[in-house]
């Protein structure tokens, strides 16, 4: 992700993108641990109301799903035109289209893509500070100050809704849906009913919201801290390497 952010920053006329994307990836890898955020994020959700689903039913579901997505896939690799014809054939019945518009509403992929969105924004910024002429004072800052900081540019960020690069978290959730929707195209009539019921159910929208507040909280720490680091890292860097208009 931070090679797609730094060619975004790139092709947006940020020219210290190059200098400072190895200062970024240390700060990623330091801040981001997968295992245990997902650990900790399926803890939320194990430990959030029981769900009265037949566990094979839904298993068998699941799986249908994840051939939906394969088959999606390799409809898109192969250029597939009849069978992307036959899932715009489903999603335009009267009967079905309406099923999956709804089902894919409730589903938690599409907050999770914003999240990912607003990730790449906050790592867009951070490169994109390196050419702010601020940049050096705010690097140098006490950790406590830096930290301080740190928590008003995630908050700036979360509630922009203009300027957001590199994709705004509108069309990060827009595109997931669509996204969501040809996967569900591809399911038989009884599996996506099994998961309509389920997503439709107190417990299923418990589980769903306990996912995206447990994801959210997981990615706010790590981006918080990989800022922490970045700014940590380029005073090193910049005291190694002053910039000719300091």
């Amino acid at each position: 992700m931070v090679a797609k952010i730094a060619k975004a920053a790139r092709d947006q006329g940020i020219a210290a993108a190059p200098e400072t994307e190895a200062i970024l990836e240390l700060a990623v890898r330091a801040s981001f641990k997968p295992d245990a955020m997902s650990d900790g994020i399926l803890d939320a959700v194990a430990e959030t109301g029981g769900a009265t689903v037949d566990p094979a039913v839904f298993a068998k579901a699941v799986a249908a799903f994840e051939e939906g997505r394969a088959k999606v896939a390799r409809m898109y690799e192969a250029q597939d035109q009849a069978a992307a014809k036959d899932i715009e054939t489903r999603l335009a019945d009267t009967g079905t289209g309406p099923r999956i518009t709804q089902l894919a509403d409730l589903m938690a992929s599409p907050d999770l893509a914003v999240e990912t969105a607003f990730t790449g924004q906050v790592m867009y910024v951070a490169l994109e500070a390196f050419e702010n002429s601020s940049a050096a004072e705010l690097a140098s800052a006490p950790q406590d100050k830096l930290q301080a900081e740190m928590k008003g540019v995630m908050e700036q960020l979360r509630a922009r809704i203009e300027n957001e690069k590199p994709v705004p978290k509108d069309v990060a959730r827009t595109d997931e849906k669509s996204r969501l929707a040809f996967i569900l195209a591809t399911l038989p009539s009884e599996d996506l009913s099994v998961l309509s019921d389920f997503y439709a159910s107190a417990a299923g929208k418990a589980k769903r919201q306990a996912l995206v507040d447990a994801y959210k909280q997981a990615s706010d720490q790590a981006n918080t801290k990989m800022l922490g680091v970045y700014f940590a890292e380029l005073a090193d860097y910049l005291k190694a390497n002053p910039r000719a208009q300091q």
